[in-house]
């Protein structure tokens, strides 16, 4: 019986026992789950209530502590202020504007949601409608 031959790009390698049991064993690789999407009404009040993302609060968290990880706190060193949180808040502001200007929410919105709408018939009489969506909502959304 002729040696079985490699799958061309496909990262299988059937030739050796290494082979055979890196793809046994990537059969059993349970991919992580995602997340459990957060209940409308949470979202709706919660998001009123989040302060935003600060620099100088995240910073300032990080700075705090620092002496849980055993590093210096503080200006202690002879040449003047501690460079070490300098630098800390420095990085910190950096990665806050990084996603305040730069990152990219999508927001899709699912068919099938319910809709009611009002407007103006004959003569002026309110006209009422409900229906539901029927194709996929695409919007645009911003971290702040």
């Amino acid at each position: 019986m002729p040696n079985p031959k490699p799958i061309p790009n496909s990262g299988f390698n059937l030739n050796s026992i290494n082979g055979v049991m890196n793809t046994i064993l990537a059969s059993f690789n349970i991919p992580d789950t995602p997340v459990e999407p957060l209940p409308p009404p949470l979202i709706m009040f919660g998001a009123k209530l989040r302060p935003g993302l600060s620099a100088d609060s995240i910073a300032a968290e990080i700075i705090s502590r620092q002496s849980d990880a055993g590093r210096v706190v503080g200006d202690v060193f002879a040449d003047g202020p501690n460079v070490e949180e300098a630098m800390e808040y420095i990085r910190v502001k950096a990665i806050v504007d990084a996603l305040l200007t730069e990152a990219k929410v999508d927001v899709v919105i699912n068919p099938g949601i319910s809709v009611m709408t009002v407007g103006v018939g004959n003569l002026g009489a309110p006209v009422v409608s409900q229906g539901s969506t029927t194709a996929i909502g695409i919007g645009d959304g911003i971290i702040r």
